[in-house]
C-alpha cells in the first residue's frame, strides 16, 4: 500500500512540474499592443522611442483571455536565450507582391545581425543588406522598385538562422 501511495506522490509530482514548464513557454508569446488616441515612434541611433497620448479606454474591460486596460507603453521584457538559440519569434515580408518598397517585420527575442539577401531566378545575388537591431519588434523598409519585374527569392538570415521566402517586383 505504501509503495503505491509512494508512486501516486511522485507521479503526481512529475505532472505539476510538467504543466509548470509549459507555462513559461506561453510568456515567450505575450502580445501586447497599445490602444490610444494618438501616438508615435522614431528609431535615432539604433533606439527606438515610443510614446501614446491619450489612453482610449478609463476602465479595464476583459473578454476571454484578452485584457484592455489604460495604462502605459511599456516595452517587453524577455527572458535570456540560450547561446545559438533561434532568436526570431516570428517574420512576415509584405507587400508580396510589392511594387515600390518591401518592409520585412520581425519579431527578435535577443540582439540580432540581420543580413537580407535578394536572389534572382538564375540564383545570382541581386541585393544584400546587413542591420543590426535590439531585441523586440522592428520593420526595415527595402526599396524594390530599382529592380526588374519578375520572380525573387528572399534569405534573411538573422545570427546563425536562416529563413527562405519567394517574392514577386511588379
Amino acid at each position: 500500500m505504501k509503495l503505491i501511495y509512494h508512486s501516486c506522490k511522485i507521479l503526481l509530482l512529475f505532472t505539476g512540474l510538467l504543466l509548470l514548464s509549459y507555462g513559461a513557454r506561453a510568456q515567450l508569446l505575450l502580445n501586447r499592443q497599445v490602444v490610444a488616441s494618438s501616438g508615435g515612434s522614431n528609431t535615432v541611433n539604433n533606439i527606438l522611442f515610443e510614446y501614446t497620448i491619450g489612453e482610449a479606454a478609463v476602465m479595464t474591460l476583459s473578454q476571454g483571455s484578452m485584457i484592455l486596460t489604460q495604462g502605459f507603453n511599456q516595452p517587453e521584457v524577455l527572458p535570456k536565450q540560450p547561446p545559438g538559440a533561434n532568436p526570431v519569434l516570428s517574420y512576415m515580408l509584405y507587400p508580396n507582391p510589392a511594387a515600390t518598397t518591401l518592409k520585412i517585420e520581425l519579431d527578435l527575442l535577443t540582439d540580432a545581425t540581420v543580413t537580407f539577401q535578394l536572389f534572382n531566378t538564375a540564383g545570382q545575388l541581386v541585393y544584400q543588406q546587413y542591420k543590426e537591431f535590439g531585441a523586440g519588434k522592428v520593420i526595415f523598409p527595402i526599396a524594390v522598385n530599382r529592380f526588374a519585374a519578375g520572380i525573387y527569392t528572399v534569405k534573411l538570415k538573422v545570427n546563425a538562422s536562416v529563413f527562405f521566402e519567394k517574392l514577386i517586383i511588379q
